[in-house]
Order: C-alpha cells, then sequence, then structure tokens
C-alpha cells in the first residue's frame, strides 16, 4: 500500500488551469533512499501507475469533481 488513502485539495498554480482537468500526485520522495531505490525498479513503477488509475477511476465513480460543477 502507498501512502495515503484519499483525495486532498489544494489551491496549486499547476492545478489552475481553467480549460484542462488536471491531477497532482506524489508517488514517493527521492530525498527518502528506500523509496528513491524503489522508484528505479519497473515493478514499482507498475504498481504507481495502477494505483493511480485505480484512484482516478474511484475518484470519478463516487461523483468526482466533474460532477460538482
Amino acid at each position: 500500500r502507498l501512502h495515503k488513502n484519499r483525495v486532498d485539495q489544494a489551491g496549486f498554480a499547476v492545478l489552475k488551469a481553467p480549460d484542462i482537468p488536471s491531477i497532482l500526485v506524489e508517488t514517493a520522495f527521492i530525498s527518502n533512499i528506500e523509496e528513491e531505490r524503489k522508484l528505479r525498479t519497473s515493478h514499482f513503477q507498475q504498481q504507481v501507475a495502477e494505483s493511480i488509475l485505480a484512484g482516478i477511476k474511484a475518484y470519478f465513480a463516487n461523483g468526482g469533481a466533474l460532477a460538482s460543477r
């Protein structure tokens, strides 16, 4: 299991483009030696990609941001 199992919202400038939907994902921290090592493996990269996809699907299946706009 990765770090969080929830959606946090914040007013980051990189997420404020009015014409495109966007997400910001922290997958690991390169300042953490163990996480940096994991980031180099294709297995971990695949796990991260699958987890991001599952999170996006779950977010929109539960109403998502687009449903409230």
